[in-house]
């Protein structure tokens, strides 16, 4: 029988309903896969298309099932396939829309409650418009029952906490599927079991087993059946209790050994079942010595409890059996040592990355002490005695563990240190051992901490102090020795070492004054005009020229010059507050319209910059060459319009900023390295 319907409505002839189209032309369409078979429980992949218009934002998608072929399919005889995922493949990019026109994925469950193998039909629904896909078949088979019956030889594994089989060390289980079914496969933790084909298995290890049935057409895997080997671990731990006198003495994974004295008992405590319905049975075990002086292992009268109260040595045992399951197990040796209370020794220690432990530091450093010897009952407390060789031993406060870190933090120079070991029951007091503290050089760096020079500069720095050698390290460098000309700006330190290997640091900041002296721009001008000259960047100015040239005052940032050349340079000297100087240039180009003559031979007089490409630019290549010259055009009454430096390209007759100059004639100045080369006059005209 199909699977009750979840939703039910009018009986209708689907035939009918896919072939009226949508009122805005949508359609879906499913692909007829041939030779279509699917076992239940299996994963079925739809291809759905959604032609003409796109389906609401709201829309939803439903597959329906129906028993028979599909021109007997009906909604009254059909139920609904879960979806398991859904996938847009075209139009790309791949992703999950259910609305676009295209192609789309529809992954489906075959239910398990399809109890009869045939043919089945399928078809497709959306609910915004409400539209009927064409309707495919399909052949469904139903999958053979697996279920693994029953379990031999294991036990239910309480120890764990979870859903498990156990099964003791040496023993086996075997697990039963269920019988009469056409073919068998095992598996392990997922992993196929090689000629493991029969309805059984006999299990050795622990895993997670499955069985693959098949009925000779599908198949179908059983849930996790976990099996454990059930290894119980018997430890055995001391508990000290009110003891005063216990000290472990030796403990890793064979043996664990403690002393005490024999005026106390000590308790030897054994694991508990640690899950509900389980239990543990107790056997006490100790080595005994017979008449030939042979060693075995006897019980200890009366000890089936989880502890154990004794005084006396030896070496103790405790077997146990674990239920439900009946595993045994023993624990390792546990030593008891009666009245065996070991002394300890100080030694330095080496930090870590050094090689070898020290007595003697410096007074910026630090060495450690420790217990050659340490046991985590013991109670220490530092002490030490300063001058070396007084009289008086003094405790250092809140040092009360096995190691402590010698630094003048405890006392300002060299001394003796001990540690005093109290168990409460027996106190040792260590030997000393002196640790001495040697002073720091003395250093410092001069003239003073930080030095301005000028760009150029040096100074002599040097370092005094009571240190042996110095090294000196700064940007870009370093020097060994006490004193030296610095030029470089950036921080200096210089390490001072003395006789002991003691080192001390100091350090020297040099930087630079700055100056920026700046002449102004270059300027073009009539010839006999004064020029306004403008410097800045200094508390100091004095101005000349290449050649004898008049100045109002040359030590005026401001002044007013005369040039007398076509071309002249100027230069400022820039001195700043700490006599630091800068100089800078300007040009000075002088320009009379009046007295051009153009060559017209060999130079464009004319431009006509229309875009018809011809005489669009004003071409100077020929007097540039490959020369790095400057273009500068100025109107009738010498204000500049245009400049180009570097000049690579013609003049199209328009301002600095890109703007069409008025039509008429213009000056200009073709300057290279400095010197007029040429100038004259160029008439724009736009046609």
């Amino acid at each position: 029988m199909l699977m009750n319907l979840r939703i039910r409505i009018l009986t209708a002839f689907i035939a009918g309903v896919l072939s009226t189209p949508s009122l805005f032309g949508q359609s879906l369409s499913l692909v007829q896969t041939p030779n279509l078979s699917k076992c239940t429980g299996d994963t079925l992949r739809l291809d759905l298309g959604i032609t003409g218009n796109a389906l609401a934002a709201t829309n939803r998608l439903r597959v329906w099932i129906a028993p028979g072929m599909p021109s007997s399919f009906t909604v009254a005889n059909s139920d609904t396939l879960p979806i398991t995922e859904f996938q847009s493949y075209l139009p790309l990019p791949v992703g999950t829309d259910t609305n676009s026109v295209g192609s789309k994925y529809i992954w489906v469950v075959i239910p398990e409650s399809i109890t009869a193998s045939g043919f089945y039909s399928i078809t497709v629904k959306s609910s915004n418009p409400s539209l009927w896909s064409d309707t495919i078949q399909m052949i469904v088979n139903v999958s053979p029952p697996a279920v693994i019956t029953s379990i031999s030889g294991g036990f239910n594994n309480l120890h764990t906490g979870v859903q498990d089989w156990g099964f003791c060390a040496n023993d086996t289980v075997t697990l039963f599927a269920n019988s009469g079914q056409n073919g068998y496969q095992w598996f392990k933790d997922g992993t196929l079991m090689p000629g493991q084909t029969s309805d059984s298995l006999l299990v050795f290890n622990s895993g997670t087993y499955t069985v693959e049935v098949s009925n000779g057409v599908c198949t179908k895997t059983t849930e996790d059946t976990i099996v454990n080997l059930f290894q119980p671990s018997t430890t055995v731990i001391h508990k000290p209790g009110t003891m005063q006198t216990i000290e472990v003495l030796d403990k890793n994974s064979l043996i664990d050994s403690v002393g005490f004295c024999d005026t106390e008992f000590i308790q030897l405590q054994g694991p508990n079942s640690s899950s509900a319905g389980t239990s543990v049975l107790y056997q006490w075990l100790r080595d005994s010595i017979g008449l030939f002086g042979q060693t075995f292992v006897v019980p200890v009268k009366n000890a089936k409890q989880v502890s154990l109260s004794t005084n006396e040595g030896g070496v103790y045992y405790l077997e146990t059996v674990w239920l439900p399951g009946g595993c045994p197990d023993t624990s390792d040796a546990f030593w008891l040592f009666v009245d065996s209370i070991p002394d300890t020794e100080i030694q330095a220690v080496a930090w870590p990355g050094q090689t070898t432990a020290a007595l003697t530091i410096c007074e910026n450093d630090s060495t450690q002490l420790a217990a050659i010897v340490s046991q985590s009952s013991w109670e220490f407390q530092w002490q030490v005695r300063f001058p070396a060789g007084s009289g008086n031993w003094t405790s250092i406060p809140n040092e009360t563990s096995d190691k402590l870190t010698v630094s003048t933090a405890i006392v300002s120079g060299s001394a003796e240190y001990r540690l005093i070991i109290d168990n409460d029951y027996c106190t040792h007091t260590t030997s000393e051992l002196l640790v001495t503290v040697v002073k720091l050089p003395t250093i410092a760096v001069a003239p003073a901490d930080s030095l301005a020079l000028c760009a150029g500069d040096s100074v002599l720095v040097g370092v005094t102090g009571s240190s042996t050698s110095y090294l000196w390290t700064f940007p870009g460098g370093s020097y060994s020795g006490a004193s030296f000309y610095a030029k470089t700006p950036g921080v200096y330190v210089v390490a001072g070492t003395n006789s002991n290997g003691c080192i001390n640091y100091d350090t020297l900041e040099v930087f630079y004054f700055t100056v920026n002296a700046n002449a102004g721009p270059d300027q073009t001008v009539l010839p006999g005009s004064t020029v306004q000259l403008n410097a800045t960047g200094g508390f100091l100015y004095y101005w000349y020229a290449d050649v004898p040239t008049y100045f109002s005052d040359t030590y005026n940032p401001n002044a007013q010059t005369v040039p007398t050349q076509d071309t002249t340079m100027y230069v400022v000297e820039v001195l700043n507050s700490y006599g630091c100087f800068d100089t800078d240039t300007m040009f000075v180009y002088t320009f009379d319209p009046a007295t051009l003559v153009p060559d017209l031979s060999n130079v464009m007089n004319v431009i006509t910059p229309n875009g018809d490409g011809y005489n669009d630019v004003f071409d100077l290549s020929e007097l540039v060459r490959a020369d790095s010259c400057d273009l500068l055009v100025l109107d009738r009454w010498g204000a500049q319009v245009f400049e180009q430096k570097r000049y690579t390209s013609g003049w199209d007759g328009s301002t600095q900023g890109g703007d069409p100059l008025p039509d008429g004639t213009y000056y200009y100045l073709l300057v290279c390295d400095d010197i007029i080369r040429f100038r004259g006059a160029i008439t724009v005209v736009r046609p």
